[in-house]
């Protein structure tokens, strides 16, 4: 059982033997009554804690069944794993984990409540630790909104990627869309620092740690790209020699 069961199992013991003490005083002048009330109270808390499990392996059984008509309405094109169909030790009745057959990776939490309401409490992923050549990968996770079964996953691609001790540089499309995404990156784990993304057919920029990072996009039509930084510097590159390129300066 988990603490809060635990918990109530305490308070409901503790409400037993004050309805023991109470029938004792009530019924002190007819003592076999007594036993056998405070017999049968013992009894039926020890049965119910002994059938507890068997009810909670049963509600969560007919919840399964509640969580597989609510996803059958809601998303009828989608089909999607479930976990767990039957109750184990350690797991919350009427919890879920639902992950889309497209997306087997990563997927949410579905809690079915005792009205039968349905509500997301929680995203997961199963990516393991990426290596840094393939950190990007966890923008498609992270991306937009909160990760949730309505989320539309969009289409991303790697185009170059630059890679200095713990600071890696990636030039992206996501959704046709040329865009750079910078992470700090060590084996005691990552962050994101920014993600940035252009306009389509054209270019981004995005100055760091005194970096300048340019990604021109492959379907660029003009000959040359003209980046005013911060600092009022002005780089001008010939953009159909360096488009589909991560480009940096210093």
């Amino acid at each position: 059982m988990n603490p809060a069961e635990n918990i109530y199992f305490f308070l409901l013991g503790l409400g037993v033997l004050f309805s023991i003490v109470v029938s004792c005083f009530i019924l002190r002048k007819r003592r076999k009554m007594a036993i056998v009330t405070s017999i049968a109270i013992v009894i039926g808390f020890a049965g119910y804690y002994m059938y507890y499990p068997t009810i909670k392996k049963n509600t969560h059984t007919e919840r399964f069944q509640q969580i597989q008509v609510f996803l059958e309405k809601t998303y009828p094109d989608k089909q999607f794993a479930i976990t767990s169909q039957h109750y184990e030790s350690g797991y919350i009745v009427g919890d879920f984990e639902i992950s889309d057959l497209n997306t087997p990776l990563m997927g949410v939490t579905l809690r079915v409540h005792k009205d039968g309401h349905v509500s997301q409490i929680a995203t997961w992923s199963k990516l393991d630790y990426p290596t840094q050549q393939k950190l990007w990968r966890v923008i498609e996770f992270y991306y937009g909104e909160t990760y949730s079964l309505d989320k539309e996953i969009g289409e991303f691609t790697r185009k170059d990627h630059w890679i200095d001790g713990e600071l890696t540089v990636f030039a992206l499309t996501i959704n046709d869309v040329p865009s750079i995404a910078i992470f700090n990156y060590s084996t005691a784990g990552y962050s994101l620092l920014e993600l940035k993304e252009g306009e389509r057919g054209k270019f981004v920029s995005v100055e760091l740690d005194g970096y300048l990072f340019i990604y021109i996009d492959e379907n660029y039509e003009g000959e040359l790209v003209t980046i005013h930084t911060e600092a009022g510097n002005q780089y001008t590159l010939n953009a159909q020699e360096q488009k589909g390129k991560l480009i940096v300066k210093k």
